[in-house]
This record gives C-alpha cells, sequence and structure tokens, in this order.
C-alpha cells in the first residue's frame, strides 16, 4: 500500500524527542511508566523514548505492517517492549496505560472500507459522539486512546490541524474537554511534514493537573522547541466561544471586538442564495480547451466555463473577453454538454473512448447517471461567483459573460431587494475579509477555504452604491498593486456608516487580518 492511503506520514525526529521529553518531564521517575504506541511506522518515538532512558517504561507498540514493526523493534534495547502486528481499532487490552503517545494514521472515510468506516463509527457512537464527526481514521485513534488510559494519564498526539478547525471536529474539542484537566496545542509556523497540504498540529492531554485548562502555543521553529523557549498561553474566551482553535493567538480584546461587530451585520444568506456549482466528476476530461474541441469537432457540444478561481486574478467582473483570453492561453473553458438524446459522431467517439480508457465511467458519479458522459444540472448562467479556495482574499465576482462555473465556486444569486453590485463592492472590506479568515479554515501552503454553509453565513456590511461609484470600484480593483488598496478606499466608506467603528478600532481590524494572513501564509 502506498503512503497516502495508509495516511503514514512519518515523524521527524526532533519532534518525537519533543513530544517524549515533555511527556517525561511530567511523569519524572515514576515507576513501571506503561507506554503504548498504536501505529509505530517508523520508529521515530521508539528512537525518542530510547532517549529518554528511563528506567521503568514498559512499552508496547503496535503496526498493521510487519516490515515497520521490525524496523522499530530493531531500534528498542531499554526496558520492557512488546511488539505486536495488530490494528488498534480492533486491539483489545485489559490493563489501562499511562502513556499514549504516537502519530496515528489520516485517511478520510471515503478511503476506507466499509468494514473499517462501520469500525470508526462504533468507537464514535460508543462515546455519545454523532456519527458526522467520524470523518477520519484519526478521530477513532484519538477517543479509542482516550478510554484506554488510566485515571492520571497522558495522551500525546501530532494531529491533522483539522482537530482545530473544521465542522466535525467542534464536536472532537468538546469532548475532550470533558475527558481531560488539562489541554495543550501546540501550532506551527512551518509544515512540520514533508507531505503536501498537511498541515499538523501536537495534542498533549493530562487527565490530572494542577493547573488545569487550554493552553495553546505557535511555534516559530524547531530551535524554539527544542531549548523549551516558547510560551503556553490561556485563551478562555477563544475555547468557551465557538471560534476555531486556529486562531489563539488572538487576544480577548481583538475576539471581542469582532463578536461585537459581527453582532451587528446581517450574513450573506440574507442578501443572497447561493450554492456549489457544476460536479463534472472528471474535471481534466470533461473540461477542454480550444484545440481538443476543434480536434473532436466538439463544438455543438460544449458551453464556456470558468474550470478554478487561478483563472480570474485581478478583478471583480467577469466578461466573455476574459473567456477569449483564457482561450489564447491554451486553457481548458469548454465545457462538454452532453444530451441523453444526442447522436454521437465517429470523432466524438473517439473522444469519449479516451475517457473509457481512463476508467472514467467507472467512477462513482459517472456510474449514477443514465449515460456517463452526460452531465446532469447544468443549470442557468449564474450572475456572480465565489470561488471557495483563495490565496491572498477571497474572490467575489460579477458575471458578464456566458460563462458556466464547476464546483470551485459558489453560484450567486441576489434576492429581492437587493443589488449585485452593491454586494460585490461591500463584500471587500477588511471586516469581511477577517471574518472570512476566521470561519473558513485553511490548508498547508496557505489555501484558505469556506465551505457552502461557512460561506452563507459571513457577516456582510451591505452598503448600496450607484452604477457609477461600482464602475469606479471595478477600475480601481483591476489597477490594483494589492487588495490593501482596495481596502485603504473601501474601509471607511463600507464600515464606518454602518458600524461607526473608531479610527482605533479600524487599526486594530488592519492588525487582526495581518495576524491572520501571517499565519496563514506562514510570512
Amino acid at each position: 500500500m502506498n503512503q497516502k492511503k495508509l495516511g503514514a506520514y512519518y515523524t521527524p525526529a526532533y519532534l518525537s524527542r519533543f513530544i517524549a521529553r515533555r511527556v517525561f518531564e511530567r511523569i519524572g521517575k515514576k515507576c513501571c511508566v506503561s507506554i503504548l504506541e498504536p501505529s509505530v511506522g517508523d520508529g521515530s518515538f521508539i528512537n525518542a523514548l530510547k532517549e529518554i532512558n528511563h528506567p521503568n517504561i514498559q512499552l508496547t507498540a503496535l503496526d498493521i505492517k510487519n516490515k515497520e514493526l521490525l524496523k522499530a523493534k530493531n531500534k528498542w534495547h531499554s526496558g520492557k517492549g512488546t511488539f505486536t502486528r495488530a490494528n488498534f481499532l480492533t486491539f483489545k487490552r485489559k490493563s489501562k496505560l499511562s502513556v499514549i503517545i504516537g502519530n496515528p494514521p489520516y485517511v478520510k472515510k471515503d478511503r476506507l472500507s466499509m468494514a473499517q468506516f462501520n469500525r470508526i463509527k462504533k468507537i464514535h457512537t460508543r462515546e455519545n459522539l454523532t456519527v458526522s464527526s467520524a470523518k477520519n481514521i484519526w478521530t477513532a485513534f484519538l477517543i479509542k486512546s482516550i478510554k484506554l488510559l488510566k485515571t492520571d494519564g497522558i495522551l500525546a498526539f501530532i494531529l491533522p490541524s483539522e482537530l482545530l478547525q473544521v465542522k466535525f471536529t467542534e464536536e472532537i474539542r468538546d469532548y475532550l474537554k470533558t475527558q481531560f484537566e488539562r489541554i495543550e496545542i501546540f501550532t506551527f509556523s512551518d509544515l512540520m511534514f514533508e507531505c503536501k497540504g498537511q498541515d499538523t498540529v501536537v495534542l498533549f492531554a493530562y487527565k490530572k493537573a494542577n493547573e488545569k485548562g487550554e493552553f495553546f502555543a505557535n511555534i516559530e521553529s524547531k530551535d524554539v522547541l527544542e531549548n523549551n523557549t516558547f510560551e503556553l498561553k490561556k485563551n478562555n474566551l477563544l475555547v468557551s466561544s465557538k471560534v476555531k482553535w486556529t486562531h489563539h493567538f488572538l487576544d480577548s480584546d481583538e475576539l471581542t471586538l469582532l463578536d461585537n461587530l459581527k453582532k451587528k451585520l446581517k450574513s450573506v444568506n440574507h442578501y443572497s442564495d447561493s450554492k456549489p456549482g457544476i460536479v463534472t466528476a472528471a474535471n481534466k476530461f470533461f473540461i477542454i480547451d480550444k484545440e481538443t474541441e476543434k480536434k473532436y469537432d466538439l463544438l455543438k457540444h460544449t458551453k464556456p466555463i470558468i474550470q478554478k478561481g487561478l483563472y480570474v486574478n485581478g478583478s471583480v467582473v467577469f466578461s466573455d473577453s476574459n473567456i477569449k483570453d483564457l482561450e489564447k492561453k491554451k486553457l481548458p473553458t469548454k465545457l462538454l454538454q452532453f444530451d441523453n438524446a444526442d447522436r454521437i459522431s465517429k470523432k466524438v467517439k473517439e473522444y469519449l473512448q479516451l475517457g473509457i480508457d481512463e476508467e472514467i465511467p467507472d467512477r462513482y458519479k459517472c456510474r449514477k447517471r443514465d449515460n456517463w458522459y452526460v452531465i446532469p444540472n447544468i443549470a442557468e448562467v449564474p450572475d456572480a461567483f465565489f470561488f471557495k479556495r483563495s490565496h491572498l482574499y477571497p474572490k467575489l465576482l460579477k458575471n458578464n459573460s456566458s460563462a458556466l462555473v464547476t464546483d470551485s465556486a459558489y453560484k450567486v444569486q441576489m434576492k429581492n431587494g437587493y443589488e449585485l453590485n452593491s454586494f460585490i463592492y461591500s463584500f471587500y472590506n477588511t471586516l469581511t475579509l477577517i471574518l472570512s479568515e476566521i470561519e473558513g479554515r485553511y490548508y498547508g501552503g496557505g489555501v484558505l477555504e469556506l465551505t457552502p454553509s461557512e460561506f452563507k453565513k459571513l457577516p456582510i456590511p451591505y452598503s448600496k452604491i450607484t452604477k457609477k461609484q461600482f464602475s469606479k470600484f471595478t477600475t480601481s480593483f483591476e489597477k490594483k498593486a494589492n487588495i490593501e488598496e482596495i481596502l485603504s478606499l473601501n474601509d471607511f466608506d463600507i464600515l464606518n456608516p454602518i458600524l461607526q467603528i473608531s479610527e482605533d478600532d479600524m487599526t486594530k481590524l488592519t492588525s487582526i487580518r495581518n495576524k491572520l494572513l501571517k499565519k496563514r501564509l506562514r510570512n
């Protein structure tokens, strides 16, 4: 099996050393320390525990792969050790443990077999957690580990940053607070693993503690860990609110300011309706460039489409001329749209055969169709679109073209009584961009994403403008050197009349946004 399928991302030595050292700072010279490593991998934690040189470690190490288990066993020469090939999710143990330490696998439920998912579901429901919280195998590792700890036990895990910021882990965070007297979360300014897109945190959780609560630290470099020069801080307001724990570096005054301003605003779904764009099931096949369209005589079967937000940089209006510009760059801008009643020509059959050769008809969404190549629910051209993923700032654009859009964006249509130009103009202010960061989540590499529900509940200070003002705004947007230029022009006109924001609070908002961007983009 490959690394991605197993969800195995191996732990850097300095990180496993830090985790082991911190655990044993709490344990001291306590006798008979029983430790479980539930997914031993390449044995990074085995090395770290060996370096601790504690005289009374009783180690149990598990892995589903014999090869990895043998490598780990060969590294262990310190005290008692049992190395067993086993799946932790079916592992049984009568006696409780002092410590559970490790880096559990990260595998989404759509990559699991039905038997594996049922196992995860059972672990969640036993603890009265909902099935919707069972989205990844690491959550089951976490929950099962908690139940195996002694009443004064310690858990130390490397986990995806999902723990802090996605909807399904909100329930997991609440569960952790009921199980441990003290929780410590370490976030990092750099990716801890050499794997694309996987941002990680370190969780320490203590069943018993003198100083109770939830504590946070952001680590700028590995030297900070090795020298113990970090500072753990409480953030009671963050933990008691529904703000995602990724934003632990915002202080109480900043969180209170944002909360007070949010209360004065209506959300995106008050002004507009939105829903995801077109799901093709295979963008590379169903969205083609001009050359492919010509080669296979597909002109009468195509419609213009925007495939990704990367193609619309620099403006708040998308027009047919922009589609032409993308065509000149030989980018895919043509959506294949067949009807079940269409007669298929010889040339078209040749193209469809390419999809058959790539096994596209076997994909889940294609299997559900009457004809695998007929994409359902190709709706009207949207009035506007909001791209769910972004880099420096989220993108909301008016659509003056005949282009459709993929599910990389949400199609936006205004409700009665509200006007699109004003809505788009009002979106581009410092507060709404801050709240996009707060409501959304981010991934390794700094990509910000808002789910459909997160976009809909995004607060926005709606400010009505004229066509002339929108034209001026559009020109300024296209000429801007960066988004900050637009925010400096818009903030006073949008935020001040609606929220009566003071100059000091406006300065605070700018500072908050810079903090959030710095953390997400790791500047």
